[in-house]
Parts: C-alpha cells; structure tokens; sequence
C-alpha cells in the first residue's frame, strides 16, 4: 500500500486562481481542476466535493444514445491511485485498481442504477457498508465496476483485461455467496439478495458481450458457407440460446430469494428495490397500444398451434410463456409515465391512436418506468420447458425471446449495464430461424435496433 499513499510535502507550488473552484478547494487555497460531480483534489483526499451536491438533469431528458450517456462519463476520470486513512478492504487486491474502481462505483455507477432516494442509497451507503462485513459484496461492487469501466474503453486490449477483472472478482465471491445461500437468515439475507443483484447486471452485461463475439464467429461461418462449417453453425446457435437461458436463470434466482425471504423485506433497507408503484390512469392512447400489440401477439401462438410435429407438452409451455408476455406488454405500458404533452396538439396529432407498431415503440421508449422489476416478469415466469426450449434453440421459442427483446428494449436501452442484449436476442432468433423464417419476426426486426 505505500506506494499508493499520497505525498504528504507540505510545501505549496505556485498556480494560477481557480475562480470556480470546488469550497474545499477554496477552503485550502489549492488549485481546483473543476472536475464534476467531484474535483480530483477532493477525490483524492476522499472528502466531499461541493460539486457533487449539484442537482443532475431531470430523468425525463432521456438521452437519444448509449454513446451520449458514456461520453459525459468519460469526462470525468478517477485518479488511478486512490488512498487514505481507514481504506484497506480484503476485497481489494494491492497492487491493482481495485480501490480506484471501487470509488468509481460510489461517484459514477450509483447515479446510473437509481434516481435520487432510497434506492440510490441502498447501492451508494448500504451495500458499501454490507461489504466490509461481507467480502463476497465487495466483490459484487468491484466486478460491476470493472465492467462499467470496460464499457466506457476505447481500447479493445483495455477493455479485454477490465472484464477479466470482473470475471474474477464475481468468482471469488461465488464460494461465500453460495456458503450463505445455503442459511439464509434474517442478519444475513440483505448481502446475499444484494450480491444476487450484481450477478443479474453482470449476466446482462456480459451474456450481450458473449453474444456479440459469438454472433460475429457465426456470421464469417455463414459467409464461408461451406459443408464442414454447417456443425460448427449449429454448435455457435447452441452457444447462444444458451447465453439467452443464463439470464433468464440468473433473473429466477434473485426473485427465489425473494420468495424465500420476503418476511423481512419491508423493514430491510433493501425494500425500495421490490417497492411497487402505483401505476398511472391509463389514457385512451395507452389502452389503444395494449390492444393493439396485444393483436399482434396473441396472433403468434398459431405458429406452433397449427403445427402438427410440436409436442403437445411443447406447445403448452409455449402458450403459457407467451401469455405471461402478453401480461407483460401490458403491465410495463399501464406504468410508463410519459412526458407531460400538450391535451390539445395530442389530440389534433392523433398521438395515442396509431395502430403503427414502430410508432407506438417509439412513444412508449420515451417514458420512464419506476417499477422496473415488471419488465423481467416475463423471465421470472418461465418453465423449466421452456427454458429448455431455449436452450435446444427452439424456433418457436426464439420467436417468443426476439418479441420480449421488444419492451426490454423499450424499458432499458439507456441502461449501459443492458449493453444492447435486445438486439442480441433479435439477432440469435434471426439466426436460428433462419431466411425462410424470418417473417415470424419482423415486428422485433423492425423496433429493435443498436
């Protein structure tokens, strides 16, 4: 650790004034970079910068890319070597970057994952205080942040090694945080559904990177088309429905816990993650695009009802799965808050009433959604059938998969942690299907996009 302890001269160089200066800077008359939401003085001197107490723009600025929302992140750096009385974690590794990362994850992650309250409390003070009782959290922290970290690399050798760091970490932690899942009690049960938490970012993160370097091997396959990579296709197919079955698991797990420990939840600080909204008065326009995407997939059990070589337990699972996304569609548009519009200009537009499916795609996905454990419902519920069909790579299961892409797509695409896995989904089920196929899917084709 002492190379990593900051220079303790008190001698003082010349600079030129800071005008708009952080306090603390100004308190100590030292020369403030200006960096926000903390400057690096303040950072590296680990005290609160004035700057962090300025109020961020209003969630309902949506950002139109991913690229906006990592660009303003990269303005800002963590010093690469952070110190100071107090900070020695058995999560962190001296000698790495792990102390850097885990200031990252409180200045720069925390704002990502919640608004302002009680749930950006939960990741800011309570999970980092979790950790110092229980490693296995830290390590959660960390392999989240090496990934955030990576997201944000221009380099492709950089970004590699983050996400090795990541890996690492969520490993180390898998032996304790399967020691405790085996006892839960009430003094343990908040680090393990917190850990829980980490695992599903990190399985959302790094199934749409798998995805993606899998999805490029199998399209130079296809390019190649030759007889001797047709097994090697249909081995990269197999690859990637089962990545699409892994998140699905990892969503089944936190909620087990859940069902398992929801006695303790209402007084447990971990209450605002499952805390449920009261859902907005449908308008007219609303309950016209439920009825309208509600057409558009009840319409698509006839793809296995009216084929005579589905089993009959497969069709079952799949009629039951695409109910529960029916519900699903339903339920994330009945608690979309959109912006506040004009009741006249909406009216003479029209906005509400269009049976255009892109159209109403694009309404919808300027909303915001306070009650985000709705949108993975559809995973929550699925059958071990049919996650073995998608697993198997199951056509009709992929059809299934590629029109759920449609309101995760809508509900997270601003998400970083997200990192494009709708598209993925849409891309594996174009794959699988197949150019004779592809119709089944053109609603997700056509809404879904990077």
């Amino acid at each position: 650790m002492a190379s990593i302890l900051p220079n303790t001269t008190n001698k003082r160089r010349f600079h030129h004034k800071s005008r708009y200066g952080c306090v603390p800077c100004k308190r100590r008359r030292t020369k403030c970079d200006e960096k926000k939401p903390i400057c690096t003085n303040c950072s590296q001197r680990l005290i609160k910068c004035s700057f962090s107490d300025l109020v961020p723009a209003p969630r309902s600025q949506r950002l139109s890319t991913t690229a906006k929302h990592q660009a303003r992140i990269a303005e800002h750096s963590i010093p690469a070597k952070v110190s100071g009385p107090g900070l020695a974690f058995s999560f962190c590794r001296q000698g790495t970057r792990d102390l850097e990362l885990y200031c990252h994850f409180q200045i720069f992650i925390v704002p990502t994952l919640a608004d302002p309250g009680d749930l950006a409390a939960l990741f800011r003070d309570e999970i980092p205080k979790q950790s110092v009782s229980f490693p296995f959290v830290g390590h959660g922290l960390l392999s989240i942040a090496y990934i955030h970290f990576a997201d944000l690399s221009q380099h492709e050798h950089s970004k590699k090694l983050l996400l090795a760091d990541g890996a690492f970490h969520i490993n180390r932690a898998l032996p304790d945080y399967l020691a405790s899942i085996k006892n839960i009690t009430k003094e343990n049960f908040c680090p393990v559904y917190e850990f829980a938490i980490f695992v599903v970012l990190f399985t959302f993160a790094m199934t749409s990177e798998d995805c993606s370097n899998l999805l490029q091997t199998a399209q130079a396959s296809a390019a190649a088309a030759a007889t001797n990579q047709l097994w090697k296709q249909r081995n990269l197919m197999t690859d990637l429905a089962k990545k699409a079955a892994q998140v699905a698991q990892s969503i089944q797990n936190i909620f087990g816990i859940f069902w398992r420990c929801q006695e303790w939840f209402a007084s447990s600080p971990v209450f605002p993650t499952v805390q449920r909204h009261t859902p907005p008065m449908l308008s007219a326009g609303s309950m016209n695009w439920i009825r309208v995407e509600d057409g558009h997939l009840a319409s698509l059990s006839r793809l296995w009802e009216e084929d005579v070589m589905v089993p009959l337990e497969y069709s079952g699972a799949l009629s039951d799965s695409l109910a529960c996304l029916r519900e699903t569609f339903a339920m994330v548009t009945q608690l979309t808050v959109l912006p506040p519009t004009d009741t006249e200009s909406e009216s003479a537009s029209g906005i509400g009433l269009s049976d255009d499916l892109r159209e109403i795609h694009r309404q919808l996905s300027v909303g915001r959604i306070d009650d985000m454990p709705c949108v993975f419902t559809w995973f929550v519920r699925l059958s071990p059938t049919l996650i073995g069909l998608l697993e198997s790579s199951d056509p009709h299961a992929m059809v299934i998969l590629a029109h759920y892409a449609i309101v995760l797509d809508r509900a997270c695409s601003e998400k970083w942690w997200i990192h494009r896995l709708p598209r993925r989904f849409v891309q594996i089920a174009e794959l699988v299907l197949g150019e004779e196929r592809r119709a089944w899917i053109d609603w997700p084709l056509m809404v879904v996009s990077e």
